[in-house]
């Protein structure tokens, strides 16, 4: 007994002096959002109809956000954030929709808010908007302002959970669905934003949202 309490407090020191060692380089700084009722109050929400209750839209549940639908909008974070890796999972649970991952949201909240979106639109997961004034160098013009996927759709069947990780890294965005690399575009007008979720009128849920922290770049 004593040496198996040996090994498991070495263990758990070697551990914790691994992690320590990490967050002191910089490379271990993670922030985690595991969708429970008391995580709800830590969001902001942006509904298009103001008479209907965020509560009524947006909930949160033993680590699942499930959007209903029910009039169009967003929530996002009270943060704001610069130089990360994003990491999130979605599932269509009655039709398959439109929704998207929202990054570098500009302040003044707006149903269409000035951002990038990271399409999650059925069929076009992977595409990635230039919204309301924000640009890059391959949104082209003021009819361009979408910047398609690089390979053909790669989401799963219906009701199946998908995943998406965006790298923000100073002023690019690189997009991978299902672990393949979708998207990748450059010269972005902002490199910093809140993060959200957006309500486009179908029933959708999201899990494991996940943010690291990138070493930013020396100037």
């Amino acid at each position: 007994m004593k040496y198996i309490s040996f090994i498991f407090l070495s263990s758990f020191f070697l551990l914790s002096s691994i992690c320590s060692f990490a967050q002191k380089q910089g490379n271990l700084s993670v922030e985690q959002s595991f969708f429970t009722k008391s995580d709800q109050s830590n969001w902001v929400y942006v509904l298009k109809d103001k008479t209907i209750k965020p509560s009524d839209v947006f909930k949160m549940d033993k680590g699942i956000l499930q959007i209903t639908g029910i009039s169009n909008g967003y929530l996002r974070t009270k943060k704001s954030y610069s130089n990360y890796e994003l990491s999130i999972e979605w599932r269509w649970t009655k039709i398959l929709g439109n929704s998207g991952v929202l990054v570098h949201i500009q302040p003044h909240d707006t149903i269409w808010p000035a951002c990038y979106q990271v399409q999650q639109k059925a069929d076009d997961a992977g595409d990635i908007i230039c919204m309301t004034g924000l640009w890059a160098k391959e949104c082209t013009d003021h009819v361009k302002f979408t910047v398609k996927k690089m390979k053909a759709s790669n989401e799963k069947p219906f009701g199946e959970w998908n995943s998406v990780k965006v790298i923000c890294k100073d002023n690019t965005l690189k997009v991978f669905v299902n672990g393949m690399l979708q998207n990748y575009i450059t010269g972005l007008t902002a490199s910093k934003g809140f993060i959200g979720f957006q309500n486009e009128g179908k029933p959708i849920e999201f899990r494991n949202f996940s943010v690291i922290k990138l070493t930013e770049k020396k100037k």
